[in-house]
């Protein structure tokens, strides 16, 4: 009987322990669409200077789309990072826009974010905007949209 409980305990340890790893996962998983570390993952530190909830017409929440800045490079860095239909490969958008210069855009079919996109506005204002859409290629389902299409952040 002693083995039986031993047997049983070791079965209770090991169901905990990949129950516990499971968590661990799904932190890294967000950990690794955080737009810190997907800006970041050239190798320069960036920090949020902007955020703006991506919206339905109704008002529902699908996602967030930042505005980041790297001391390091003088570059803004633009990411949409989807809060619903993640796992799920949507239509979503990055944009960033820079006043007299460039637009770089990032949109695909995308399971959790959109982006980086990345460019150098050194003395100039920028926009960014991010979309996620609830169906593939933008071509079906509605469509969520948020960020700022006014000059800012200029610098």
């Amino acid at each position: 009987m002693h083995t039986a409980f031993q047997r049983a305990g070791l079965v209770v340890a090991v169901a905990a322990s990949v129950f516990v790893a499971a968590p661990a996962t799904a932190d890294a998983a967000a950990a690794a669409a955080s737009p810190t570390a997907v800006c970041g993952a050239g190798g320069h530190s960036y920090s949020v200077v902007a955020s703006s909830p991506v919206k339905f017409s109704s008002g529902t929440v699908a996602g967030t789309v930042y505005l980041l800045y790297s001391s390091g490079n003088g570059k803004n860095c633009v990411v949409t990072v989807k809060t619903s239909y993640t796992g799920t490969a949507t239509f979503t958008t990055a944009q960033l826009i820079i006043q007299n210069g460039n637009t770089y855009v990032d949109q695909g079919n995308y399971t959790r974010y959109a982006g980086p996109v990345r460019g150098s506005a050194a003395g100039k204002c920028v926009k960014y905007w991010g979309s996620i859409n609830t169906g593939p290629d933008g071509q079906a389902g509605a469509n969520a949209g948020g960020g700022r299409m006014s000059w800012g952040n200029c610098g």
